[in-house]
C-alpha cells in the first residue's frame, strides 16, 4: 500500500492546485474576459449595437457635491439629460451628458433609493429597494425637493425576504412596461405591466414576468438595466463581472461591452458600475461608485 502513497499524493497535489488555479481566475474575473472575447468574434445581426466596437469618450469623470453612492441611470428623450439616484441623501440628481450636475432634488417618503426611470413628462419611476416597492412620482422642471410619502407604489412581495434585491430600472415605452433588474440569488429580470397606466379609482390589473433575459449567461451579479428603443434590445450592467451585455427579444446575448482596463479604449476599469444608459444617438451612459461619470461612444462601425 505504501507504494501507491506518492501517488495519491500527486493526485492531491493537483487537485489543490487545480483549486488555487480556479480561486485565483474567479477573483481576477479571468472568465469575463474569456467571454468577451468569445463573444467579439461572433457574427452580429444587423440590428445589434456592435458594443464591441464602442470606446470610451469620457473616462471616469468626477461629479461632486452628491455624496458617494449614485447608482442607476435615466436617459429622458424629452430633456436629453440624465437622471441618477443616492440613496443615503437621498437625492435625485439630474447631469448633464457630459456628466455636470444640472440640479439636485431632495426627497422624503423613501428608505433606500435605488434606481430611477424617465417614463413621460414629469413621470418618473422610482425604486425602493427596503421595501422591495416601485414609487411613481412626479418631478417637475425646476423643483428641487419632492415628497413621495403619498406616490403610488407597488410591492414586489415575492422578493421581500431577500436581502439581494432589486439594483436597477428602466422603461420600455414601446410595450408599456417597467422593466426591473434583480441583483443576484436569483440573478433576474422582470418586466411589470399595468401599473404605470393604472387609472385613479379603478380596477388595477397588474402583470408581472419574467424575461428570458434572466439568464444573462456568465454575468455575476445585475446592477442596471436599460432598454434601447430601436431594436428592441435590452442592455444589462453587470459590476461583478465589469460588462454590459446586449440582448435581443428573444433573450439571445448578442455583444458585450467590457468595462477593464485595455479594452474600449479605457485607461483603467471601471471600480463598481451601479448605472446604465442609452441615448437616441446611441452612446451609452455608465455611472461608478465612487461617483465617477462614463460614456461609450459607437465604434467605427456603427453609424452615430
Amino acid at each position: 500500500m505504501a507504494r501507491f502513497l506518492p501517488r495519491k499524493r500527486l493526485g492531491l497535489l493537483l487537485i489543490l492546485i487545480m483549486a488555487a488555479l480556479l480561486a485565483v481566475a474567479y477573483a481576477l474575473r479571468w472568465e469575463a474576459i474569456a467571454w468577451h472575447v468569445w463573444h467579439a468574434q461572433k457574427t452580429k445581426p444587423h440590428d445589434a449595437l456592435r458594443l464591441n466596437h464602442y470606446v470610451v469618450e469620457h473616462e471616469a469623470v468626477q461629479i461632486p457635491g452628491v455624496g458617494s453612492d449614485l447608482s442607476d441611470l435615466s436617459y429622458n428623450h424629452e430633456t436629453h439629460t440624465l437622471f441618477t439616484v443616492s440613496n443615503q441623501k437621498p437625492l435625485i440628481v439630474e447631469l448633464s451628458l457630459t456628466g455636470e450636475v444640472l440640479r439636485t432634488i431632495k426627497v422624503t417618503g423613501i428608505d433606500d433609493m435605488e434606481g430611477i426611470a424617465h417614463i413621460s413628462g414629469h413621470r418618473f419611476a422610482l425604486l425602493n429597494e427596503a421595501k422591495h416597492s416601485v414609487v411613481l412620482a412626479e418631478i417637475a422642471e425646476g423643483v428641487h425637493e419632492v415628497d413621495v410619502s403619498h406616490a403610488p407604489s407597488l410591492t414586489l412581495a415575492m422578493y421581500a425576504n431577500d436581502n439581494k434585491g432589486f439594483e436597477g430600472i428602466a422603461w420600455d415605452k414601446e410595450r408599456q412596461r417597467l422593466l426591473v433588474a434583480k441583483e443576484r440569488s436569483p440573478k433576474r429580470v422582470i418586466a411589470i405591466h399595468g401599473f404605470v397606466d393604472a387609472l385613479p379609482g379603478q380596477p388595477v390589473a397588474i402583470h408581472i414576468e419574467k424575461l428570458s433575459e434572466t439568464a444573462s449567461c456568465g454575468l455575476r451579479d445585475l446592477s442596471a438595466v436599460t432598454y434601447e428603443p430601436d431594436s428592441g434590445h435590452v442592455l444589462l450592467l453587470s459590476d461583478d463581472s465589469r460588462m454590459v451585455a446586449e440582448y435581443d427579444a428573444e433573450g439571445r446575448l448578442l455583444d458585450t461591452l467590457s468595462l477593464w482596463r485595455g479594452f474600449q479604449g479605457l485607461h483603467r476599469s471601471v471600480p463598481q458600475a451601479e448605472g446604465l444608459a442609452i441615448g437616441p444617438d446611441k452612446r451609452i451612459y455608465v455611472i461608478s461608485e465612487p461617483n465617477l461619470f462614463y460614456v461609450f461612444k459607437p465604434g467605427p462601425g456603427k453609424q452615430i
